[in-house]
């Protein structure tokens, strides 16, 4: 069941950082996660109204809270990443400290994989060192410095945003991800608003297509938040991240499907070999 959801959630973080990074390339960073936080609320509100088991709890918020400010602050420094380097080298970077923070976290909070998931998380992370790795590239489409202080940051944000999430009660259903949410957003339009005022403009509302791909990202990203906090429930939150952390494949497929990015082979062997991670860890 945990397995189950956080390979779910993997699939949904990779699908809204395609749209989002895609949408970053025609429109500031900052407007896209604007609008795809606040779709993201809107979807987090809808879903304490109709799912099941959702009790409000200060303590939840307050971690919700945390995790919408550190996961800001990843989804603006990812988006700035793939919006100056190649997603198919900036998102798996990203992933493997987001990966790693969490797997950190739940060893020194006492939790203890099985043989099996051990294999598994052994055999994930050089799977995201083999996605990350840079083939031959032209100049173009060089990973910059910029690219990846961008990329490693995120990571670090992304991986504090899962620890702090896992640190939710079973019975808060989607309040957290409706504290999350509202904090991002609050941030966004402050920030949004200053620069405004700065440049004696109005804040940027995107049309068309930046639209769409930015609501795109909300909605799979309020998905992929909503699977990782329940697997969290279901098991090992250390090993829930770590398949979760995977995201880039689908990131990766999805370059290589719409955008023509080419795939590497050392690529291609990453995942394959985040494949068999993935079971082995749903094994455990």
């Amino acid at each position: 069941m945990a397995a189950l959801l956080a390979l779910v959630s993997a699939i949904c973080y990779g699908v809204s950082d395609f749209s989002g990074g895609l949408g970053s390339r025609r429109a500031a960073a900052t407007t896209v996660v604007l609008v795809s936080n606040a779709v993201s609320l809107v979807l987090a509100v809808l879903a304490v109204e109709l799912l099941p088991g959702s009790t409000y709890s200060g303590r939840d918020m307050l971690w919700g809270v945390a995790g919408g400010v550190l996961g800001l602050l990843g989804v603006v420094l990812l988006y700035r990443g793939l919006a100056i380097g190649p997603m198919s080298v900036v998102a798996p970077l990203t992933a493997v400290l987001s990966a790693l923070v969490p797997l950190a976290a739940g060893v020194i909070a006492g939790e203890r994989p099985g043989t099996m998931a051990v294999i598994g998380v052994a055999l994930a992370l050089p799977a995201m060192l083999l996605l990350a790795r840079e083939p031959s590239r032209p100049a173009a489409a060089v990973l910059s410095r910029g690219a990846l202080a961008s990329a490693l940051c995120a990571g670090l944000g992304f991986g504090g945003f899962f620890v702090l999430l896992a640190q939710t009660g079973p019975g808060g259903g989607a309040w957290p991800l409706v504290a999350q949410r509202a904090a991002s957003v609050a941030l966004l339009l402050g920030i949004s608003l200053v620069a405004a005022l700065r440049q004696g403009g109005s804040v940027p509302v995107p049309g068309g297509r930046v639209l769409a791909l930015a609501a795109v990202a909300g909605i799979t990203d309020f998905a992929a938040n909503l699977a990782y906090v329940i697997a969290t429930h279901h098991g090992l939150f250390a090993l829930v991240a770590v398949i979760t952390s995977l995201y880039p494949a689908s990131t990766l497929l999805l370059a290589r499907g719409v955008l023509g990015e080419r795939l590497a082979r050392q690529q291609s062997a990453g995942l394959a070999i985040a494949a068999v991670a993935v079971a082995l860890i749903a094994l455990h």
